[in-house]
C-alpha cells in the first residue's frame, strides 16, 4: 500500500489532484518510536516560552522546564499563536536573470505555495517575464512575473543543494532552523536530512533549507547558540530518562505536573488535557523533540519581528498610503480593495521593483505593478526622441549612440562608430 503524502503539519493529505484534510489515523508515528508515544507531532507549539536556556541536572529547574514546554505544546493548555521563523539574516541568492526555456517554480498566491514544471517563455520589455505554470487539467500563462521569493514570483527550479551539504533546516517547518546535513537528494525536490543532534527527518521541501554559511560569524554564533542551548536541555532532560530511551514516560511527567514545582496543578487538569491528547499512562513523550521546541521558542521570544512581505498590483499611492490588489496578505488574505497604514518609505531595485514599507508590512510592486507610477519611479525620466545622440552606458563605461526607435519604456540604440550588431535595447536607466 503506498503511503499518503502529508502536508509538513500533517494536517492536509494529497489526493493526486487537491489537498484534502487528512484523517486521524493517516499520520503515522515516527519511526523509532513505541506504538502508543507521544512525539511533537500530537500538538502545535505556540506562544511565547519565557524561561532561561542554559540548565543543569536540578531537578527543580528541569521540572520548571519541563511545566513552560507543556504549557505551550497545549498539553496544560494554550492559545495557539501565530509561529514566525526565525534564522539569521542573510541574502537570497537568486539568478541576475532567466533565459527563455528556463524551467522555474512560481510562487502561487492562490495556493500559497511553490509550483515547479514552471517554464519562462517570455522576456518582457521591462525585464519582467511570461511563464507556464502547469495545472492539473491546464496551462496558466502569467504575463509578468519577477524575480524573488514572495508570492508571485519565480526562482531556480533545480535545487541548490547536492548531498553532503552543510545546511540549515527549519525543523518540521515549526519556525526554527538546526544545523544539519543533505543526506539523500530525492527525485521529487525534497531531502533526507540529518540533523547534527542526531535527528532524522524525510520528504524535506528544499524551500526549508538555507546554505550554511560556514564563513559567517553571525551565523557560526547562530550556530554554537542552538546547539549549546539544545544540548543543555537534553542532559537535563535526561534526568528523567532511567534507561536512556529517549522518552520520559507519561506517568513521570503526571508526577511532575502535580507534584513538582512552585505551582502544581490538579490531577484532574493534567488527565484532561492527557485524555483530549490521547496521551494513556502508558504513553512517552520524545524529550528530545521538546528540547528543540523549548530551545527554538526561546529564540522566537528573543528575535526581532520581520515585517511581512506582500505582493501588490494595480497599485497607487495617494496622500501617503498604498492602494491595491494584495495578494496572500497574512491578516486580510487576497485583499483586492487595500489601504495600507501610512508608508515609511519606498525603495527601488536595479529591476524597478518597489519595496514600499509601512508601519507593518512591506509591500512588493513590480516593475508593471502600478495603476499610477510615483513621481520618483526609475521609469519615469526623460523621453528620448528617435534620431536623438545620447550617451549609453555598456559595462561601466558611457558610450556614444543614437536613438532608433523607442518601445514603450525602452529604446533600441545604435552604438556611433560600431556595426549594427552592436544595436541593441537598453531601459532609459543606461541613457543619458
Amino acid at each position: 500500500m503506498v503511503d499518503p503524502i502529508l502536508s509538513p503539519d500533517g494536517n492536509f493529505m494529497w489526493t493526486g489532484t487537491e489537498w484534502i484534510p487528512a484523517p486521524p489515523n493517516v499520520t503515522d508515528a515516527p519511526k523509532q518510536s513505541a506504538p502508543n508515544t507521544f512525539t511533537m507531532n500530537d500538538s502545535v507549539m505556540s506562544g511565547d516560552i519565557v524561561h532561561n536556556t542554559v540548565v543543569n541536572n536540578d531537578a527543580t529547574v528541569v521540572t520548571t522546564a519541563v511545566i513552560e514546554a507543556l504549557k505551550h505544546l497545549g498539553v496544560i493548555g494554550a492559545n495557539p499563536s501565530e509561529t514566525v521563523t526565525t534564522l539569521p539574516p542573510e541574502a537570497v541568492e537568486l539568478p541576475a536573470a532567466f533565459q527563455v526555456g528556463d524551467h522555474v517554480e512560481y510562487y502561487s498566491p492562490t495556493n500559497e505555495r511553490w509550483l515547479d514544471r514552471c517554464k519562462v517563455i517570455g522576456i518582457n520589455a521591462d525585464g519582467t517575464y511570461e511563464i507556464e505554470v502547469p495545472y492539473t487539467d491546464t496551462v496558466q500563462i502569467k504575463p509578468a512575473v519577477i524575480i524573488g521569493t514572495t508570492p508571485g514570483t519565480i526562482r531556480p527550479a533545480s535545487p541548490p543543494y547536492v548531498v553532503g551539504d552543510k545546511v540549515l533546516v527549519n525543523w518540521k517547518n515549526y519556525g526554527t532552523y538546526y544545523p544539519a546535513t543533505i543526506a539523500k537528494d530525492h527525485e521529487n525536490h525534497t531531502y533526507l536530512i540529518h540533523f547534527d543532534d542526531g535527528d532524522i527527518e524525510d520528504e524535506v521541501e528544499w524551500n526549508r533549507v538555507e546554505k550554511l554559511a560556514l564563513e559567517s560569524p553571525e551565523i557560526q554564533e547562530y550556530v554554537e547558540h542552538i546547539s549549546e542551548a539544545e544540548f543543555e536541555l537534553i542532559e537535563a532532560f535526561k534526568v528523567f530518562d532511567d534507561d536512556n530511551s529517549g522518552m520520559i514516560s507519561a506517568s513521570e511527567y503526571f508526577k511532575i505536573l502535580t507534584e513538582l514545582g512552585d505551582e502544581p496543578l490538579s490531577p484532574e487538569d493534567v488527565m484532561r488535557e492527557f485524555q483530549e491528547l490521547g496521551i494513556g499512562e502508558d504513553s512517552e513523550i520524545n524529550y528530545r523533540e521538546l528540547a528543540k521546541y523549548l530551545v527554538g521558542s526561546e529564540m522566537l521570544a528573543n528575535a526581532e519581528p520581520r515585517k511581512p512581505e506582500v505582493l501588490i498590483q494595480n497599485t497607487e499611492i495617494r496622500d501617503g498610503l498604498l492602494y491595491g490588489h494584495a495578494y496572500a496578505h497574512p491578516k486580510l488574505g487576497d485583499a483586492k480593495n487595500l489601504r495600507s497604514s501610512p508608508i515609511v518609505s519606498v525603495t527601488y531595485d536595479e529591476r524597478a521593483t518597489a519595496r514600499v514599507e509601512t508601519q507593518n508590512t512591506v509591500y512588493i510592486v513590480g516593475p508593471t505593478g502600478w495603476s499610477v507610477r510615483p513621481e520618483d519611479h526609475p521609469f519615469n525620466v526623460q523621453i528620448f526622441e528617435p534620431g536623438q545622440a545620447v550617451k549609453v552606458e555598456w559595462q561601466g563605461s558611457w558610450w556614444d549612440a543614437i536613438i532608433r526607435e523607442r518601445r514603450n519604456s525602452d529604446y533600441l540604440i545604435h552604438y556611433v562608430g560600431f556595426e549594427s550588431s552592436w544595436d541593441e535595447w537598453v531601459n532609459p536607466n543606461r541613457i543619458r
